[in-house]
């Protein structure tokens, strides 16, 4: 096996602050990218990821190569930012978005509210409002009005699963009895209702964060999640945020114990099925040297320690990068699209690396 970076792109990249993409290739082979845009308040304020201007724009290309023009908008609040949009393509050609929002008050005026729980700038306080679906059947050029979840408490950043009986799985994530923990979510009607199918916890001492689901070529589901050491200590450096894979061979009602992996980072994990079967795992690398990272798996995502993990680039200005989401390209190579800057850039924005994959 192996992964060779091409060239490195920028897919879009403005005044703004443009993170956390999603990229696929739409019904008519075209490619199309939704990624969080917000105002840039690092002068101002400094580095929030929570903003109620932020709204999930969409830029598209022909080739996944080169990516031009002003980004569409899939969908702007007027009261909440939106945040993390991620498609979803179904097997009838439909986008299915999935991103979730923050409403953002004056801390005076959220004194007496106990779910506004989220400091911004240490002038404001934030409260979560929910998980939503929104579609497209156009390939990406028009959207339908943003559906609620639903299910209380939860966030998402992953991709969703669609069983052979038509019903979507969703990786959910949520905070409950202390723990961060992975709530996969079943809609039978393409999004208008959601209930839990199941819950992951984690062990004691740990948390979990923005699974990704993926389906083998067996029907077997294998979780991919980000997870945090909850007190982390001297000398854990990136151990205390290990990869963890956990697995179903029920369609998702029941999960084997949760395994945590030697792949380290603070920011997801995303799973792409190649056109030979394998599966590429890629991750934005938030310790030095600051970059992005992957390696490949078998069909079956079997030999994670095996996997050779292969840098991508390492030119990153620090941890405030990643949310890697890749698509296999007409001629084969694969794009893998992230977010990014690197030393002395002003901007956050969104970046990819077209490689070879032997």
């Amino acid at each position: 096996m192996t992964i060779k970076p091409i060239r490195h792109i920028v897919v879009y990249k403005d005044e703004q602050y443009n993170t956390f993409p999603s990229v696929v290739q739409n019904k008519d082979g075209g490619f199309v990218a939704a990624f969080r845009q917000a105002p840039d308040r690092l002068d101002t304020y400094g580095l929030e990821h929570i903003d109620p201007s932020s709204k999930a724009a969409i830029v598209v290309s022909r080739d996944g190569t080169g990516w031009s023009g002003q980004p569409s908008v899939l969908y702007d609040d007027f009261f909440c930012g939106v945040q993390d949009p991620c498609l979803n393509v179904l097997r009838d050609g439909t986008l299915l978005a999935t991103l979730f929002m923050w409403k953002v008050a004056d801390r005076a005026d959220a004194e007496d509210r106990a779910d506004y729980t989220h400091p911004v700038f240490d002038k404001w306080i934030a409260k979560p409002v929910g998980s939503y679906t929104v579609r497209s059947t156009d390939g990406g050029q028009t959207w339908d009005r943003p559906v609620a979840v639903g299910i209380e408490n939860v966030f998402i950043r992953g991709n969703c699963v669609e069983t052979d009986d038509g019903a979507l799985l969703a990786p959910f994530y949520g905070h409950a009895d202390g723990l961060w923990r992975v709530v996969v979510g079943r809609t039978d009607d393409l999004g208008k209702t959601w209930s839990v199918h199941a819950e992951i916890a984690p062990e004691e001492g740990y948390g979990f964060f923005e699974p990704n689901l993926y389906r083998t070529p067996s029907g077997k589901l294998v979780l991919f999640t980000r997870c945090h050491k909850s007190k982390p200590e001297p000398g854990d450096g990136q151990a205390a945020f290990p990869l963890v894979t956990a697995e179903s061979a029920d369609g998702g009602l029941t999960w084997s114990r949760p395994v945590r992996h030697p792949i380290y980072s603070p920011s997801p994990f995303h799973a792409l099925r190649l056109a030979d079967g394998r599966v590429l795992l890629s991750y934005g690398y938030r310790f030095r040297p600051f970059g992005i990272r992957a390696l490949v798996l078998n069909a079956e995502c079997e030999g994670v320690e095996q996997a050779e993990e292969v840098v991508l680039r390492e030119d990153g200005h620090g941890s405030d990068i990643g949310y890697t989401s890749a698509v296999q390209l007409e001629d084969g190579r694969v794009l893998v699209m992230y977010y990014y800057s690197e030393p002395g850039e002003r901007h956050r924005y969104i970046a990819g690396t077209i490689l070879e994959v032997q």
